[in-house]
């Protein structure tokens, strides 16, 4: 080997690992603590209803929504059928010239 190029040195090891865990004092108020606030935050909750009811203005945006869906779907089944009646007159006036 020349001077400039140093060897490569290994080993087989096994990592060591304490059998206890290092206790850390105080980590057992924090838990206490936080399991307090979720018992108060728990027991002061307000009740709220999953559902819209109609004396808000999400029931009124709701309702209106419903309806430019339908008018929406309406237009659209419209078109559909428009352009059906004319590609079948389109496919007869095809035929009957061939």
């Amino acid at each position: 080997m020349s001077s400039r190029i140093r060897p490569l040195v290994g080993s087989f090891g096994i990592p060591v690992f304490p059998e206890k865990k290092p206790v850390f004092y105080g980590h057992h108020v924090v838990d206490q603590l936080r399991m307090m606030q979720m018992q108060r935050e728990m027991r002061d909750a307000v009740s709220t209803s999953h559902c819209s009811q109609p004396n808000n203005i999400e029931y009124d945006m709701a309702i209106e929504w419903c309806l430019l869906q339908e008018r929406a779907n309406k237009s659209w089944r419209m078109l559909y059928k428009q352009q059906g009646e004319q590609l079948r007159k389109l496919k007869a006036k095809l035929k009957s010239k061939t």
